[in-house]
């Protein structure tokens, strides 16, 4: 199938609400949500959504649907392996494709898990943050160590990443602009760079070496075609269209080199040259007047993409286009929360995973 999803996401890679230091849905008291969060997934591409939140226990199926969704996150090595950040309960994970989940113990079974990523070339070595602490795995979650704490009360860290043809490198955005690189397993780290606003996301384009993006919530795309060593500030050409510079999600498409998603309060734009040139996703919603908060391209088919969206009064659509936006289709989501997270399985055409997240109340 190629080379997997990359999200910042971090589906993706999550991202959203208030409270994440991320992306605001609104205030708390005009919000009115009802039904099921967690994890639902469709198998024939939106058509119809089953709720796959189970997590067995030795008391019995316990159910996952009060658990939002933060961010889910893939196993490069597995197609079956699936990593779940809450906003809540800390950390579950999958070896089957979402049918079943287990809880990551202590101290990874509370709170918010804002970003995950899984060694390369060895699924049983992991990082995780909560913003305060970085942790590690090498055992497939069974004990976790802190490698990484950062005290200052008001930068959180936002996202880590492996690099994918140097795995020996890690990568650290933080909430102050700062991007870090540790080469000793997250032992020890170094300033790289420190971009302007809130760093969101580091994300490798897994098609070409040395191709890596930055991610910000107001001021933007930055690339490196060095490794971060160089940045190109890619929001010049953003700034043409209205809003774009408010970000929602990002993602580079695993069957191109080069072929990325940025989409933002304008919509969603599209570029096949690593953000020289930008082209707008038509959209059945007209730019600035929704918010997307998921969306996914199919694996095999980047025409085929998939979308939320979100209104003022908080009601939420599926759309669906298997011709570039040419035609859309919509489709009645499986819950009245919000969704937040679209994930399209690497191995399994037609197969998208939707994460829903219960806004915070006062």
């Amino acid at each position: 199938m190629g080379k997997k999803l990359a999200f910042f996401s971090s589906l993706l890679a999550v991202v959203l609400l208030t409270g994440a230091g991320c992306l605001n849905i609104g205030n708390e008291q005009d919000i009115s949500t009802s039904g099921p969060a967690g994890v639902f997934l469709s198998t024939d591409r939106g058509d119809t959504w089953v709720s796959v939140s189970a997590m067995p226990t030795n008391q019995g199926t316990k159910t996952l649907e009060n658990m939002s969704v933060y961010s889910l996150f893939e196993d490069p090595q597995d197609a079956q392996g699936l990593y779940w950040g809450s906003r809540e309960g800390g950390l579950f994970y999958s070896f089957d494709s979402g049918k079943s989940w287990k809880q990551s113990g202590a101290p990874l079974n509370v709170s918010m898990i804002r970003s995950v990523t899984i060694h390369p070339n060895d699924k049983c070595s992991i990082f995780a943050t909560n913003g305060r602490q970085m942790f590690r795995t090498t055992d497939c979650v069974r004990s976790w160590e802190e490698v990484f704490i950062e005290g200052r009360s008001d930068v959180s860290i936002t996202e880590v990443a492996f690099d994918p043809f140097h795995p020996e490198n890690l990568y650290m955005t933080e909430s102050d602009g700062a991007l870090l690189k540790s080469v000793d397993g997250g032992v020890h780290w170094a300033i790289l760079n420190t971009f302007k606003g809130y760093a969101r996301s580091v994300v490798f384009d897994s098609n070409k070496e040395g191709l890596m993006f930055v991610t910000t919530l107001k001021n933007g795309l930055f690339r490196s075609r060095d490794f971060g060593e160089t940045w190109t500030d890619l929001s010049l050409k953003l700034k043409e269209y209205t809003g774009a510079l408010d970000y929602r999600r990002f993602l580079v498409y695993p069957g191109q080199a080069e072929e990325i998603f940025w989409i933002s309060k304008y919509g969603i734009l599209t570029s096949r040259n690593s953000g020289e040139e930008w082209e707008p996703v038509k959209l059945v919603t007209p730019p600035g007047s929704v918010d997307i908060y998921s969306f996914s391209v199919s694996r095999t088919n980047d025409s085929e993409m998939y979308y939320t969206s979100t209104n003022d009064v908080k009601k939420s659509t599926f759309y669906r286009t298997v011709d570039g936006g040419q035609n859309w289709e919509t489709r009645k989501l499986p819950s009245k929360q919000i969704p937040t997270v679209l994930y399209s399985h690497p191995d399994n055409d037609g197969w998208i995973y939707l994460g829903f997240t219960i806004p915070p109340k006062n």
